[in-house]
């Protein structure tokens, strides 16, 4: 029987490590938003969604979230719509930043990427099969959002969740899509809770002020 790995085309092949290790031994100077698209093949949904979470777990300012949730969304929609390849504007794809600030970003997480791709693999091929891909993008989408609203606190879990799914979409692994399910769950409910928390204060709080006035 021929393994899952051995029926990928070659670029599908090469583990996330190897990837980003290549783009950063490139030649040239500057690394576009394109060339990663490209280097990823079919598995740029996930890298770029990766990607993305990784980045939005730094410190920004405030409003930043949500324009890094702009392309995770279109992503997403994409990975909904069964798009077979990225598509993204233009501009957007021209955007390119050094190339020795990648290597270097690149050098500081090899280890522990390195470590994730050794316990992740193709698995569980009915969570990562063309109707669960409807399923995960949408739910990326709802992630995505998430990640730019207003909540206290409310951006370290939905990225976390994002990351997860990210490698699932690009490694095939049903067991991280599985994991990245219990994430939003996780997610749903905390939401639900800062719900209730702001609609019992506000009641409080007119309560309050209807007794004073």
């Amino acid at each position: 029987m021929t393994s899952t790995a051995q029926t990928l085309p070659p670029d599908e092949r090469r583990a996330f490590s190897e990837v980003l290790d290549d783009l950063a031994q490139r030649p040239g100077s500057r690394l576009t938003l394109g060339e990663i698209v490209d280097a990823f093949g079919e598995r740029g949904f996930g890298a770029l969604i990766l990607i993305i979470a990784l980045v939005s777990l730094f410190p920004w300012p405030p409003g930043s979230k949500a324009i890094l949730s702009v392309p995770m969304v279109l992503l997403s929609l994409e990975l909904a719509f069964q798009r077979d390849r990225v598509w993204l504007p233009g501009w957007t794809l021209n955007r390119s930043l050094p190339r020795q600030t990648f290597a270097r970003a690149v050098g500081r997480i090899m280890k522990p990427v390195r470590f994730v791709e050794r316990l992740s693999k193709p698995r569980m091929p009915w969570l990562t099969g063309e109707v669960a891909d409807v399923v995960t993008g949408l739910t990326c989408v709802f992630l995505a959002v998430m990640l730019a609203l207003p909540v206290p606190f409310g951006d370290l879990l939905p990225g976390l969740t994002l990351i997860v799914l990210g490698l699932g979409i690009m490694q095939r692994d049903g067991a991280a899509i599985l994991l990245g399910a219990v994430g939003t769950t996780a997610c749903v409910i905390y939401l639900f809770l800062v719900w209730a928390a702001v609609t019992a204060a506000v009641e409080a709080i007119g309560d309050w002020a209807g007794r004073v006035f």
